[in-house]
């Protein structure tokens, strides 16, 4: 690929555009100084930064000596520290040639530097300190960041500093991180947004790196490198080389050291970065173009969605931010309320939402304006009609002219929002900052504020990007499945199909001419910015309370409150369940309080987006046990804004537009489940069978016929007849004003009392020791990945002392899991551990893998790693026990940041029933009882499947339609390893081995074989090419090479063939080592000694039966390995018991009667 792009000489100044500010100056104002222990040089800001005066951080913005540009924030309450640096290259930058090379840069500048050479040293640092590390690659900025425990935090920047100073890009890593970005690019492979994302590049300007391919994969990556006999990791060199240079990096810090400790670390680790003298490559042109202008593509979509963009070509806006022309444009196009384009089109069953403004696919030297419509089946087929609505409201607001008001009201409200922040998590702030401060046109004294404040109103400026929006300035996307075209074009990296043809000449005639509609017109002003901004609350030196007050508890209402003691903002939650048996009872009622909650929604929008604009949020949802219902945000106005809510409810009938638009979209969304990614649906189904009522998407489809206008009203009628209400009132509100807002919602809903014995409880499923398996298949073809679930049960999560140890052998085990079958492995992507805690039942240890691997070899890797883990635990010293433990107990003491944060908390406790509002206290007390010796005696009484006397364990899997499943004979019959053995043969190309004729050599299989001469002996059995001749034809001689490719392939040291027969190997010394068969841990989560003898075998059901043999009489099949397989969940979840209701663990006194 010959493409060259040509680059920027110089920055645009104002003679080409007048409305152009001059860029940052980042020399005035900034003084010398020198750090107080080392007294390295550096330079810092002087000015003010003009800080919310909420927010007690303390800032100070450096200069280093070679260009690098930080900020280190002091919090004193700050539990985790943290850093982010960002570089300002990215996909843009990418060889033509090497597509995908800034994100492949991403992944392995991680795996190890000249300092610290081992590949997970810094992860594994991390992990042990309570942290965790991430990356993304933008267009034009990758960001690099970490969190850890606030004392671990020098060690980490250390760590972190030296991968911009001196990484490594070892060959083993470079080779094994193609594999990852590949993965990761095939999990994107069916996501609807990264389809129509790539084809928004593949038809921009082929002038432009914009049009190029950014995620990378092993073509693009490995591939190119094969294909042009180049070294790709000398080529990643390169790339590193020339980029990563300290002039065009920005740094953020976060911790509780001090800010000039902070500094000292921030010079002294950076400073050696070298600077190159670079500023960020600026491309010439605009990706788009007049050639790509005019221009209606159509895109055949995976899932059931319909969604119209409308692009249009701009100039650069981020050079304006004082006033933000693309916020004012935005808003309005973008409006809900009455007048606006969504409601002129919602009114006529047309679209269900619009989103307005700057795209998030621009950068420095384009940008793009974006209308995106969700269109309905009826609004599918008047599309032309509904890019004309929005083009009649845009001559609308050309005619109208920039109205101040309105920005004024942005600017109040961004001034109300910015003087009364709410403190967010540290990672997030320092990421968002490191990735602001790139903004070249940035003055240091905005970089706080930059993402809020409007500062002033331009509406010369605001005219002249009006100018744009003009449909000689416009293209046309429109995704859907049920497209009825010829899509005569593939694009090359996701397979979507598509078509280009120009937009209708008649279409473009009405968009050039005078367009008007009477229903269209501005927004009035609106009346729930608020006004009262008093906080109620006095801060003290006293320590905020620990818990809500409960006020009332009577039959029908349980109200607690609590006064803000802690933030000191004016700003409110309220959090309303409102219960009625009947809203779940039924996959019927299930879904028929899903369309409520949207038509719901529906009607509110005109009314309540003001009130979001103005910092007031509602959320209405259905669940297990009703609705529930909250609202945040400026206090001042919220009891009026929840009259409303509960008014509309209370009286809502159901209109008939409405309803035909909901009750398909509801359908739309039971349809999309099934294109989901294979994670999220073992996920689904592990949650399935752990509870005893959830209805599935294919429950709900099932009853979907029965839906009809008039048993929605009937329902929704009834529901409301009895209830019982759960509601907690927090933050800057009086107690008189809890109790009169619980008086109007008793008011409003007019309901009888719900007894409590009709109260509707999420029951917990509890497992029979055992190994239980079940097996699905993903119900979409396109997915080339299977992923694995495994849940190992581990107590009772009631248990005080062992939900700790649970929670601390969980990060003593999450990073080895990821850097073993993720790194090492490469295995997927997506690889995590965690754990699961199952209120009234049982918590488990989970261990996932979405991978193109056969699940059944994904499954037994997963075992392996298991079983071998109590080596480690038992090999791991005081010193690393007590970081993990130290990183636990910091997580606990992590202080509230925000009034949603703390209502979370307490509303969690509601919500169980158990009122546990002092878990943290109980769990930070059990934390000082542990010691390492109880992590690996809790290991064998639950993890370890050869000293577990109750081994509980159940897996979900979920198979790939293109790896072929074992039958049930084949799994009655056949060993897991087996299976998994010829699945990876099967999967190399090596497809002539029976299942058969792969187990009769594991049985094969001696002690004292080592892998090569297994290896060997396996070629020679089961790999032998046919003997060719001269006369053979050309598929046969093709099939001799492929299979020597195959032979080739499965002979490398990392091949998957390897590790299973290692693996396969370990199990014939297991076998050889018993007396007798029973099993032990040899890699098979399966194979365990019970104290009452095999797993499965001798285990008394809760009806008091014999053995679990019973089980084959509804279809569930005993495998070799005493693993029981089942394909029908719901048969096999009608065996289990469930739990009871909760106990709480105080009396509960109410204030009130």
């Amino acid at each position: 690929m010959n493409r060259v792009f040509e680059t920027l000489e110089r920055l645009p100044t104002s003679k080409e555009c007048k409305f152009l500010p001059p860029v940052a100056n980042y020399e005035r104002d900034f003084v010398s100084r020198s750090t107080t222990a080392t007294g390295l040089p550096y330079s810092e800001f002087a000015g003010d930064l003009n800080k919310s005066e909420s927010d007690e951080r303390e800032y100070r913005l450096i200069r280093l000596p070679n260009g690098l540009t930080a900020f280190v924030i002091h919090d004193s309450l700050e539990s985790k520290a943290c850093a982010a640096l960002d570089v300002n290259v990215g996909s843009l930058a990418d060889p033509p040639a090497f597509q995908g090379l800034a994100h492949f840069c991403e992944h392995l500048l991680f795996m190890g530097t000249t300092k610290y050479p081992k590949e997970n040293e810094y992860n594994a640092y991390l992990s042990a300190n309570g942290g965790y590390s991430n990356a993304y690659t933008d267009l034009e900025d990758t960001c690099y960041y970490f969190e850890v425990t606030y004392d671990a935090l020098e060690g980490a920047l250390d760590r972190f500093s030296q991968f911009f100073i001196d990484p490594l890009f070892t060959e083993d890593c470079t080779d094994r991180e193609v594999r990852a970005v590949d993965s990761e690019h095939k999990k994107n492979i069916q996501s609807d947004m990264w389809r129509q994302y790539q084809i928004e590049k593949e038809l921009s300007s082929k002038e432009h790196p914009f049009s190029m391919f950014a995620t990378g994969n092993q073509a693009t990556l490995s591939g190119a490198a094969t294909e042009l006999g180049v070294d790709l990791r000398g080529k990643l060199l390169e790339f590193h080389a020339k980029y990563y240079s300290a002039d065009i990096m920005k740094l953020v810090v976060v911790g509780r050291d001090s800010l000039d400790q902070l500094t000292e670390w921030a010079v002294s680790k950076f400073s050696p970065i070298l600077s190159k003298g670079m500023t960020k490559p600026l491309f010439k042109g605009h990706p788009l173009t007049e050639r790509e202008m005019g221009k209606f593509i159509r895109i055949k979509s995976i899932r059931q969605q319909r969604t119209l963009d409308m692009t249009f070509a701009l100039p650069d806006l981020k050079p304006f931010r004082q006033s933000k022309p693309s916020r004012y444009l935005g808003s309005l196009v973008g409006h809900e309320g009455k007048g606006s384009i969504l409601s002129y089109v919602k009114r006529r069953g047309w679209a269900t939402s619009i989103v307005a403004g700057r795209s998030p696919t621009s950068a420095e030297g384009f940008d793009m304006f974006k209308v995106t419509v969700s269109l309905t089946e009826l609004g599918l087929e008047k599309y032309e009609d509904v890019i004309r609505v929005v083009f009649a409201f845009l001559q609308l607001l050309q005619a109208k002219k920039p109205q101040k008001w309105f920005q004024d009201e942005l600017q109040r409200v961004s001034e109300i929002e910015y003087k009364f922040l709410e403190k967010s998590e540290a990672v997030n702030l320092a990421s968002n900052l490191a990735s602001t401060m790139q903004n070249r046109y940035l003055e240091p004294q905005w970089v706080l504020s930059d993402g809020m404040l409007l500062n002033e109103f331009d509406e010369e400026l605001i005219e002249w990007v009006q100018g744009f929006l003009v449909p000689d300035n416009f293209r046309i996307l429109l995704a859907a499945r049920e497209l009825d075209v010829d899509f005569d074009l593939t694009e090359k990296y996701y397979g979507v199909s598509y078509r280009v043809d120009a937009i209708p000449e008649e279409l473009m005639q009405d968009l050039r001419g005078e367009l008007h509609f009477d229903e269209l017109s501005l927004p009035e002003p609106n009346l729930f910015i608020p006004d009262n901004l008093e906080v109620k609350g006095q801060k003290t030196s006293a320590e905020p309370g620990a818990e809500p007050a409960l006020l009332k508890l009577a039959e029908g209402l349980e109200l607690w409150f609590k006064q803000d003691d802690r933030f000191f903002l004016p700003r409110g939650e309220v959090r309303i369940n409102v219960e009625n048996p009947r809203a779940y009872e039924s996959p019927l009622s299930s879904i028929l309080s899903q369309l409520f909650v949207l038509v719901l929604k529906d009607s509110l929008s005109e009314i309540t987006y003001d009130a979001q604009v103005a910092g007031l949020w509602f959320d209405i949802h259905e669940s297990v046990d009703g609705f529930s219902i909250s609202v945040d945000g400026f206090n001042d106005k919220l009891p009026q804004l929840l009259k409303i809510l509960l008014t509309t409810i209370k009286n809502y009938k159901v209109d008939d537009t409405q309803f035909e638009v909901y009750s398909r979209e509801v359908r739309k969304k039971l349809d999309n489940v099934r294109h989901a990614e294979p994670y999220n649906h073992v996920q689904t189904n592990t949650h399935y069978l752990n509870y005893a009522t959830v209805w599935r998407y294919s429950d709900k489809l099932s009853a979907f016929s029965l839906v009809n206008k008039q048993r929605l009203q009937k329902f929704i009628d009834s529901l409301f007849e009895q209830t019982r209400i759960q509601m907690i009132v927090m933050g800057n509100f009086a107690e008189q004003d809890a109790l009169d807002m619980a008086d109007m919602v008793i008011d409003v809903l007019g309901s009888q009392p719900l007894p409590d014995y009709a109260r509707q409880w999420s029951r917990v499923l509890l497992h029979n020791p055992g190994s239980y398996v079940h097996h699905a298949t993903m119900p979409e073809d396109g997915n080339v990945n299977s992923s694995i679930d495994v849940s190992i049960y581990t107590g009772q999560t009631q248990n005080d002392w062992e939900r700790v140890v649970l929670d601390l052998t969980s990060i003593i085990i999450q990073e080895p899991f990821f850097d073993q079958l993720r790194t090492k492995e490469q295995l997927g992507y997506i690889t995590y551990s965690s754990d699961r805690k199952y209120s009234d039942g049982y918590m488990t240890l989970r261990l996932l893998v979405q991978s193109e691997a056969n699940p059944a070899y994904v499954s037994q890797r997963i075992s392996h790693f298991v079983c071998g883990f109590r080596k480690r635990l038992v090999d791991m010293t005081q010193e690393e026990f007590e970081r993990y433990a130290n990183s636990l107990k910091v997580k606990r003491e992590e202080k509230l940041k925000n009034l949603y944060g703390e209502t979370s908390r307490y509303w969690t406790h509601v919500c169980s029933g158990y009122y546990l509002f002092d878990k943290i206290d109980r769990d930070i007390a059990n934390l000082a009882t542990i010691g390492k010796g109880d992590i690996v005696a809790f290991w064998d009484k639950y993890i370890n499947p050869s000293t577990a006397s109750s081994f509980t364990s159940l897996t979900a899997a979920i198979w790939s339609t293109k790896i072929a499943q074992p039958s049930d004979t084949e799994l009655e019959k056949y060993p897991e390893i087996s299976i998994a053995l010829h699945g990876c043969l099967m999967r190399d190309g090596i497809s002539e081995p029976t299942l058969e004729t792969v187990d009769a050599f594991v049985q094969s299989l001696a002690p004292a074989d080592t892998e090569d001469e297994a290896l060997a002996r396996m070629i020679q059995s089961l790999c032998q090419p046919p003997v060719t001749t001269d006369n053979d034809d050309a598929e046969t001689t093709t099939a001799a090479s492929d299979l020597a490719k195959a032979v080739e392939k499965i002979s490398e040291p990392a091949s998957y063939v390897r590790t299973a027969l290692s693996m396969a190997i370990e199990q014939a010394q297991t076998r050889a080592s018993r007396d007798q068969p029973v099993a032990t841990c040899n890699g098979d989560l399966s194979r365990l000694s019970l104290a009452n003898g095999k797993a499965g075998e001798s285990v008394v059901d809760a009806h008091g039966g014999s053995a679990r043999s019973s089980l084959k009489n509804i279809g569930v099949i005993k495998t070799p390995d005493s693993t029981w397989v089942f394909r029908e969940a719901s048969t096999f979840k009608a065996t289990l018991c469930q739990s009871g209701a909760p106990i709480p663990t105080r009396p509960l006194v109410p204030k009130y009667k």
